[in-house]
């Protein structure tokens, strides 16, 4: 979590530089390939931390890929965090066509590029894990009165039929 909350913080720092225009500014102030250096680097870390987010997220939606739920995945997060991370989604893909479009120095131009999708997968890993951290009913398994597992928003037992009513046991 520590390093998904440093990779969006420095994600961020980047994006707004780049687009401030101050990456060729801050690029004269670096030792020789330092940006290039520090690019790889967080472009790697995004495989350090998202490979275990999306398991995490696998995890907590019972494997399901054909019903993946955002909401059940980021359901331990308070709801400011939730909505900004939706926001940043959509961000990221608004960003992208707007560098896409150009209009920046190639150096500003990519970093912005890079920076916007570094947030997102830093931000999303963040919220994925801090979620985990503090469980809640959508993550806790439901069962049936016949003890089959059941999804959270099923009024039926998938399995057996029964109603599938809520009690203490289910949270």
């Amino acid at each position: 979590m520590l390093i998904s909350g440093m990779g969006f913080v420095l994600s961020a720092i980047t994006h707004l530089a780049a687009l401030a225009g101050q990456i060729d500014a801050i690029e004269m102030h670096l030792p020789q390939d330092a940006l290039g250096l520090f690019t790889s680097v967080m472009s790697l870390g995004i495989f350090a931390v998202w490979m275990p987010a999306a398991l995490i997220a696998q995890r907590i939606n019972n494997g399901n890929r054909l019903h993946f739920s955002w909401r059940k995945v980021l359901a331990g997060c308070p709801a400011w965090m939730r909505n900004n991370a939706y926001g940043l989604f959509a961000y990221a893909i608004v960003n992208f066509f707007l560098g896409i479009g150009g209009g920046m120095a190639e150096s500003q131009h990519g970093m912005r590029l890079f920076s916007g999708h570094w947030m997102l997968f830093y931000g999303m890993a963040f919220c994925i894990f801090f979620s985990r951290s503090n469980p809640s009913t959508m993550t806790s398994v439901r069962h049936c009165p016949g003890g089959h597992e059941i999804g959270h928003d099923d009024a039926f037992c998938p399995v057996c039929g029964l109603p599938a009513a809520r009690d203490d046991r289910d949270g």
